[in-house]
């Protein structure tokens, strides 16, 4: 009995097509961003649906389908069917991570997936070599296998996997189990209706779980990737509370080291403890550079997450996961090499451009004394204060034609560092903190100069930083910073 006319199936397959599509674009294109092989296995597992559903579509709504039409529906029907299983069923896998969590479970799930593709094989070869319009009853056969052995063996492993994903602690596990129980049941009321003639068009039951399990999925995908941000967020806290914690540590020895000056006259003993003090204070000044530039890449991380740029936002929380990586891996070092300061710089930069839409084009000049920059030592961090003083008080207030440039040259014992920017001028930049009333004192700068203080007189030499504007006061062309520091060579 058919209660809809063709033009509403005609309709209904080609929006359920569209959709479905859609999809598949959508998780592959997340699968690019966040290298989650989830969403491949899913992208994939929609694509092939989507063929499946095509081919059927032209086959059942046009009833005067060319031979081509009808022959191809019988000779990828079923091999097409075992093919997007599969790929459902790796997507499970993946998406709960089973070879983790259960391992047991993920060794059965690899035993199906080969009687999958045996049956996936088996089925093209009997197409391929026995299908033909003399043995019309091949498919009927196909069918009765499917009834009378492949479904019987698969629902109690349906139902059984079910199971096993009610224990996991995946806060989509729900969404999962209600869209795979919709596609299953849609599918085998849509294999009955194909069996017992009652319905023009069963495989508009499949199509409608095919959609229920789409949306059960999206709230999924959503689920996920929420997680994903809540993970990194909680790291960035956690390391925030550690460098908070380092700091009252360090400071805490700090004031125990001045306790013990002041018990012990004798000058040697005296000048031993000043130098502790010194590494000491150091440290102290590192720990707070840290902890001052972590907390301005968060806002800017924020501001991307407020605003709902999620691409941008992942991206984003990945140069932050590099640039935390080698904060980590130099946060108690003295010294690093000027080639990885250079490349921390230019991951903070990278991150800072992103919120002015990288428009800011920033370059680095070494000139030609410096051959081997991975053999000159230089104080961790010193560099990116004065990157960002550049772009939030020079090129943030310039609307166009914003340049930034890091040049290097040594000069005898020295490094000469300059940060040349060519936005609004140092007289225009106060002037615009004098308007907005704002009274506070840059903290990075204040920290790095305390540093390269203490990094002179360790070398037992002398270090030089001033800021001049470029061309005339009243009309500026833009701010240098410079610093000379003494330098070392491994």
């Amino acid at each position: 009995m058919n209660f809809f006319n063709d033009n509403f199936y005609t309709l209904f397959y080609g929006c359920t097509l569209g959709s479905i599509f859609i999809l598949s674009l959508i998780t592959f294109f997340i699968y690019l961003k966040i290298k989650e092989r989830s969403f491949l296995f899913y992208s994939l597992y929609a694509f092939c649906l989507n063929i499946y559903i095509g081919i059927r579509a032209l086959d059942v709504i046009s009833h005067s389908a060319s031979s081509t039409v009808m022959e191809i529906n019988l000779y990828v029907n079923w091999p097409l069917q075992f093919v997007y299983y599969t790929l459902y069923l790796l997507f499970i896998r993946s998406f709960f991570n089973f070879k983790i969590t259960q391992p047991k479970v993920d060794t059965l799930i690899i035993k199906f997936l080969w009687i999958l593709g045996l049956a996936c094989f088996g089925f093209t070869l009997i197409n391929v070599f026995f299908l033909s319009n003399t043995n019309t009853d091949l498919p009927y056969y196909f069918s009765e296998f499917i009834i009378y052995f492949y479904i019987p063996t698969f629902l109690p492993f349906v139902v059984y996997i079910i199971y096993k994903i009610l224990q996991t602690k995946n806060p989509a596990k729900y969404y999962i189990i209600l869209g795979g129980t919709s596609y299953v049941v849609s599918a085998l009321v849509s294999m009955y209706f194909s069996v017992n003639d009652g319905f023009d068009f069963p495989i508009f039951f499949f199509m409608i779980g095919v959609q229920v399990e789409f949306l059960f999925f999206i709230i999924a995908l959503g689920i996920k990737v929420y997680g994903i941000f809540k993970e990194k967020n909680k790291f960035q806290k956690q390391l925030i509370t550690q460098l908070k914690e380092n700091k009252k540590l360090i400071e805490y020895n700090n004031e125990i080291l001045l306790e013990r000056i002041e018990l012990f006259a004798e000058k040697e003993i005296e000048l031993e403890l000043k130098h502790s003090i010194s590494v000491l204070k150091s440290k102290v000044f590192r720990s707070q550079a840290h902890s001052h530039f972590i907390f301005n890449i968060l806002n800017s991380i924020k501001g991307t997450i407020i605003n709902d740029e999620k691409e941008k936002s992942i991206e984003q929380i990945n140069n932050f996961s590099k640039l935390i990586r080698s904060i980590l891996n130099h946060s108690w070092e003295e010294e690093i090499s000027l080639e990885k300061e250079i490349e921390i710089t230019q991951l903070y930069f990278a991150l800072e451009n992103q919120r002015f839409n990288n428009q800011i084009k920033f370059s680095v000049t070494l000139h030609n004394r410096i051959n081997s920059p991975e053999l000159i030592m230089v104080p961790p961090f010193i560099i990116q204060p004065f990157i960002e003083n550049a772009i939030w008080h020079g090129l943030a207030n310039k609307e166009e034609d914003r340049k930034l440039n890091l040049s290097i040259e040594k000069q005898d014992k020295y490094l000469l560092i300059k940060v040349r920017d060519n936005g609004i001028g140092i007289l225009k930049s106060l002037e615009i903190k004098r308007k907005k009333s704002i009274n506070h004192k840059s903290m990075g700068i204040d920290i790095t100069r305390e540093r390269l203080k203490l990094f002179a007189q360790k070398c037992n030499e002398n270090y030089d930083l001033f800021l001049e504007n470029i061309g005339d006061e009243q009309n500026s062309k833009g701010t240098q910073v410079t610093i000379q520091i003494p330098y070392k060579t491994v």
